[in-house]
């Protein structure tokens, strides 16, 4: 919605918007000169010529409420996303359960480094430059797919990449197959289609003194070039090839590629190294899918083999957390130390899933070492308790915890 409101503005728009609290996106807003408001402001409702509403925004909602009697045009974010598309000359859209932001950044470095101008709308912040949207020229725009509500079936993409399919948003598609369903909808409405990662090969991956993924990549039996990247997710190896393979599509020469690829220096919260005053080791990953934790578990495992791992996750939406529930008891069970923090509520209510304290209390029949903790102060308090060489701290989640943390001096 942040880049939405960026772009609009960009375009001649007078916008303005509201949130509940105060974040990294609605600071970036203030930024742009873009008025956030933090209550109901009826008189900026009635002034809109048009309403672009969030798919996380219900049906109860006071202010959508007033919008709709008052006869706004309403429009949804998937729907304000595709009429902005249709702007450029390509739209190469990245969608998938997992590695869609990382992909979609990467493809747009690429382009970058082969002289081209795209424009970048992305679903979190580019380390280089701090920003989730750049405004480049009609030709390239490069987006950043979500499923979630059908959204990205207002696209029509030239390129589309499809990273993977997994069970996920069961509050929206209900069933599997409608998912399913959907990801086909969304195959058909683009004219090219990367899905997979058939060809090619990595070999010799290790990590460096830093952390930072080293490997030999392969196109069947040839070897096509050594990787450096200032990642540390093994994961990125896949995104690595989907970008790979969409770039050259969009004729962009190998070793245009490889320098895009190393040149990248990531996304927030994607296995983010963090400052800590109390900690030297600390990590943020936005995983939130029980595939995606079990990931960045993997990589802090490789990482810091010689650490004790913590790790503390805040369930994102009560639906999710129930609709999971033996994928995530699956990640957590053998987990050495699985810390659980209150629940990103997000767009629901407790009574539409299972919460993490009852989560925690399921889990806890298998795992003695797991806890819950209901406010930062009482996690601060267990956390500092082990010494810095100790162990390695890994936040995992999609909430609001990383902001908490930094409000309340944890992390800086």
């Amino acid at each position: 919605m942040s880049v939405l409101a960026i772009m609009y503005q960009n375009l001649g728009w007078q916008v303005g918007g509201s949130d509940e609290v105060e974040s990294r996106a609605t600071l970036l807003l203030n930024q742009h000169n873009i008025d956030v408001d933090f209550a109901i402001n009826k008189q900026k409702i009635l002034d809109a010529d048009e309403i672009i509403v969030s798919s996380a925004i219900k049906s109860n909602n006071p202010q959508f409420i007033f919008a709709k009697d008052a006869g706004k045009k309403l429009f949804t974010r998937g729907q304000a996303l595709g009429r902005i598309s249709e702007n450029y000359d390509k739209v190469i859209a990245v969608s998938g359960s997992h590695g869609k932001t990382t992909t979609t950044a990467m493809i747009y470095q690429i382009l970058l480094c082969a002289g081209k101008n795209p424009t970048l709308h992305l679903g979190g912040f580019r380390i280089e430059d701090g920003n989730n949207f750049v405004l480049g020229d009609n030709e390239y725009f490069v987006t950043e797919a979500c499923e979630y509500c059908d959204n990205f079936l207002n696209l029509k993409p030239y390129l589309s990449v499809i990273t993977n399919i997994e069970k996920e948003h069961m509050d929206y598609f209900k069933t599997f197959e409608r998912q399913l369903m959907s990801f086909e909808k969304f195959r058909k409405k683009s004219s090219i289609v990367v899905e997979d990662c058939k060809g090619f090969f990595v070999r010799k991956l290790h990590h460096d003194t830093d952390g930072s993924l080293m490997f030999e990549l392969y196109e069947g039996r040839e070897k096509l070039f050594d990787l450096h990247l200032k990642l540390c997710e093994e994961i990125n190896t896949q995104n690595c090839i989907f970008a790979i393979k969409a770039c050259r599509l969009l004729n962009i020469p190998d070793h245009i590629i490889k320098l895009g690829l190393e040149s990248f220096k990531g996304v927030g919260s994607r296995f983010e190294k963090m400052s800590c005053p109390y900690f030297k080791n600390v990590i943020c990953d936005y995983a939130h899918h029980p595939t995606e934790i079990s990931k960045a578990l993997c990589s802090a495992r490789n990482i810091y083999r010689n650490k004790k791992l913590i790790t503390i996750f805040q369930p994102h939406t009560f639906s999710r957390t129930k609709n999971l529930c033996h994928e995530f008891l699956d990640v957590f069970r053998f987990t050495e130390m699985p810390l659980f923090f209150k629940t990103y509520s997000a767009r629901e209510n407790p009574d539409e899933g299972l919460s993490a304290k009852e989560f925690t209390e399921i889990l806890q029949k298998d795992n003695s070492n797991a806890k819950y903790f209901d406010d930062f102060e009482s996690l601060s308090k267990f956390l500092l308790q082990f010494s810095s060489d100790e162990v390695v701290l890994l936040f995992v989640g999609a909430g609001d915890l990383p902001t908490i943390a930094h409000k309340n001096k944890f992390l800086t």
